[in-house]
Formats: C-alpha cells, sequence, structure tokens
C-alpha cells in the first residue's frame, strides 16, 4: 500500500525525518518502474531508524524490501548490527543491492533472493535468531509470518509488521482474503501470550510487539 503524503507527513518528513538523495532517488525510481508506492513514510523511516538507534539490535530481518527504501533507514541506525532483506524478485533484489549501496550500507547488509515464508523457513532450520524482525509483504501470509517470527525472533526481540490498519479495512464486516488475513494477524498478535504487543496508528499502522 502506498505510503500517506499528507500535508501532516510533509511536515512531520519536512522538520523530523527529511530524506536525502538517496531516500529520494529511491522513490523517484518506484515512480519511473511505474509499480506502486508500496514503501513506508518517511515518519515511519525515522521512528524505525530511532527505535534500531534505541535497541542496538545486532541482528535484523526484514521481510519484503522491494527497492530498499526502509532497508535503508533501518540500517542507517545500526552501529555494528546486520540487516538481512529478504525480496522474492530476483529484479528487485538487484534494486535493493544497488541502493544499499548507494547508500554505503553495503557491509551492514545482504539481500537474499527467497519467498520469505521459503527465508524464515530456512532460518529456523539453521536455528539463526534475531534481536528484530520487520515485515512489510503480502498480507496473505500475516498469520504464516507471525508464526515464523514468534520463532525466529530472541527473547526480548522487537517485532513490527506494516499496513495492520489497511486502509480501515480491518473494520469491514465482510472482508476480503487480503483484509482477513490481516485481521486474523492482528487478533493472533493481540491474544498471543507470547508478546506485549500495540497497533500503532502511524500511517497505515504498525503493529509492535516485544516478545516475552
Amino acid at each position: 500500500m502506498s505510503d500517506y503524503r499528507t500535508a501532516l507527513v510533509e511536515y512531520i518528513s519536512d522538520n523530523f525525518a527529511p530524506e536525502d538523495m538517496v531516500l529520494k532517488n529511491i522513490l523517484e525510481q518506484q515512480k519511473n518502474g511505474g509499480g506502486p508506492m508500496m514503501n513506508i513514510g518517511p515518519d515511519q523511516g525515522k521512528f524505525l531508524y530511532l527505535l534500531v538507534k534505541l535497541l542496538k539490535p545486532k541482528s535484523i530481518l526484514e521481510i519484503g524490501s522491494y527497492y530498499g527504501y526502509s532497508a535503508v533507514w533501518l540500517a542507517r541506525a545500526l552501529s555494528d548490527g546486520h540487516l538481512t532483506c529478504v525480496e522474492k524478485s530476483q529484479k528487485q533484489c538487484e534494486i535493493i543491492e544497488a541502493n544499499l549501496k548507494a547508500a554505503s550500507l553495503e557491509t551492514k547488509t545482504n539481500v537474499m533472493q527467497a519467498s520469505g515464508i521459503d527465508a524464515m523457513q530456512s532460518f529456523i532450520q539453521q536455528e539463526k535468531f534475531f534481536d528484530l524482525i520487520f515485515i512489510d509483504a503480502d498480507k496473505k501470509n500475516y498469520p504464516n509470518y507471525f508464526h515464523n517470527a514468534s520463532m525466529l525472533l530472541k527473547q526480548g526481540g522487537v517485532l513490527l509488521v506494516d499496513n495492520c490498519i489497511w486502509d480501515g479495512k480491518i473494520l469491514d464486516a465482510n472482508p476480503d482474503e487480503q483484509t482477513q488475513a490481516i485481521k486474523d494477524f492482528n487478533l493472533a498478535l493481540a491474544q498471543s501470550t507470547d508478546f506485549d504487543s500495540t497497533l500503532l496508528t502511524i500511517q497505515d499502522g504498525l503493529c509492535m510487539a516485544i516478545k516475552n
């Protein structure tokens, strides 16, 4: 889902989260590519950046990187940690790698071509765990991503999931398949005894949870 470039978001961006040429170029690439503007907003980006600065995670997993906009925000906040980006399309992986290189972040990051589920299952088998997981990928798999993330997060780790308000459609009485999957995820997270969680109303809704 496209980010919400309202006058308020522009005010926040201009004053608290100004985008440099690297970030602006990523947005321009998306526009020229003709696809949907599915990146997070600059206000979300700055929130992720500050959260990473605060938590100082050693390992971050991002499921769904698209052009690398959110990856740049995340990786820039790392001190000595590492970010793994997962994207299904080889073409998008090449774009992400180029954008991370343009931001001088290639030593802090790696890009993995795989579906989100396959990548997470692989990490579970390897017993490779993460301090922070950010999910912004196909909505139908949100419940499955949550199941895998529950196993991949270290105790005290943070889970962030985008588009959890879904343009208000989570309130629909007769939701479509994507909306129902998001509603199922939201309910599972809210009721989970393994997480303390909330749903922030920033942009299109950002779920945030800490694993107990």
